[in-house]
Parts: C-alpha cells; sequence; structure tokens
C-alpha cells in the first residue's frame, strides 16, 4: 500500500506541475517552484523499491515534458499520440491493476 501512495504522490505531482514555468511574465518565483515540483518528484520516485515503476515513472515525465513543450505553441497530432501510446504503455507499469480494467 505504501508503494501505491507514493504512486498516487508521483503522479499528482506530475498533475500539478507547471510546465509552462518558462513562459511567466516573473520567472524567477515560476523557476523555483518549477524546480521544487520537479525535486519533490525525483525524492518520491527514488523512494519506490520497484525499479521497474521507477523508471515507467520517469519515462512519464521525459514524455510529458516533450509532448507538452512540443505542443507549446501548435497543437501537434503526431506528438499527441505518440505521448498517449506513450502513455498508456508507462501506465500499464505503473498501475497495472487499472490497465486491466480500462
Amino acid at each position: 500500500m505504501e508503494t501505491n501512495n507514493k504512486i498516487n504522490k508521483a503522479l499528482q505531482i506530475m498533475e500539478n506541475h507547471d510546465w509552462y514555468w518558462c513562459m511567466a511574465d516573473y520567472t524567477t518565483p515560476s523557476k523555483c517552484e518549477a524546480y521544487s515540483s520537479m525535486r519533490s518528484f525525483v525524492e518520491v520516485v527514488a523512494s519506490i523499491a520497484d525499479k521497474a515503476i521507477v523508471k515507467a515513472l520517469r519515462g512519464l515525465w521525459v514524455a510529458t515534458y516533450t509532448y507538452m513543450h512540443a505542443t507549446m505553441w501548435d497543437e501537434d497530432y503526431m506528438a499527441k499520440l505518440d505521448y498517449y501510446t506513450m502513455k498508456a504503455k508507462l501506465m500499464a507499469v505503473i498501475k497495472p491493476q487499472q490497465a486491466m480494467t480500462a
């Protein structure tokens, strides 16, 4: 159960992370908050014992970053397709019980 709580916390951090902090008028506070969010994610993920889940969560972070920045200025259908395909694969590792019911 503890691992599941850590996974949920990591996913919540990702959901609330400001992927567009660099677009803020005053970047210093936004940059510091984004860095803090990223550090929290790293710490939570590092505390998970299952290395496959750790690798998948890190992969999801990178995939999300890539997708957010690919679609920053225009909609990119291929980036969206790639992201949701990758996310589904990674979530099947991160939360296999939910992947089976979906």
